[in-house]
């Protein structure tokens, strides 16, 4: 099974954490992820390294539980991806650690749908958050897609019909150019992004 290090389950362990407080404790929780990641590169047995990226809501963790936990060998970081500082950081580390960097991205098909699940979750964070992970994770997707040609990119789209689960289409492209096109006309501002669930 992989080893799984996810900022949202380390909240849970924060004393005085409770979900309606959870960006309260956000920061504290993601430089905990952070360190723990880096330890665990450390670890021999990994020999890829998956970097989770999405916006709030996407539908990431759902992924991560359904398609990729009994990955063996590796280790995965759930997280938005949303700055390409902190995704520049985590990826040299990795290389620098001879591991492979793999990143699955969580795009929803339908952003108000998502909204909608951000605005009902128990973990409660204000309305920027949502558009900030949005807009950051599609602007470094493009930049990694722009500055590390070798690293492996795959982009699930996640929709929900009626009375099922939350499903997942793996996109399929046939040249860097083409996953290149299609995260630039993926690119979203925070500004447009409200502006789309008006």
């Amino acid at each position: 099974m992989a080893v799984i290090i996810s900022a949202d389950d380390i909240k849970k362990k924060l004393s005085n954490y409770s979900p309606d407080k959870a960006e309260q404790f956000h920061r504290e929780s993601a430089k905990i992820a952070d360190r723990e990641f880096e330890n665990k590169l450390k670890d021999a047995d990994f020999r890829e390294v998956i970097l989770m990226s999405g916006g709030a809501a996407s539908g990431k963790t759902e992924f991560l539980a359904t398609h990729l936990v009994n990955r063996k060998s590796c280790l995965i970081l759930d997280a938005t991806l949303s700055t390409e500082e902190g995704a520049g950081i985590k990826l040299k580390k990795i290389i620098k650690a001879k591991k492979k960097p793999v990143i699955y991205a969580v795009i929803p098909d339908d952003l108000k749908r998502a909204f909608t699940a951000f605005l009902h979750r128990d973990r409660k964070f204000s309305d920027a958050h949502f558009y900030k992970t949005h807009s950051g994770s599609r602007r470094t997707l493009l930049w990694i897609a722009n500055n590390y040609p070798d690293v492996e990119m795959n982009i699930v789209e996640s929709s929900y019909k009626k009375g099922k689960r939350l499903q997942f289409s793996k996109l399929k492209f046939d040249s860097r150019y083409l996953l290149i096109s299609y995260l630039a006309g993926l690119q979203m501002t925070e500004a447009g992004i409200i502006e789309k669930l008006l």
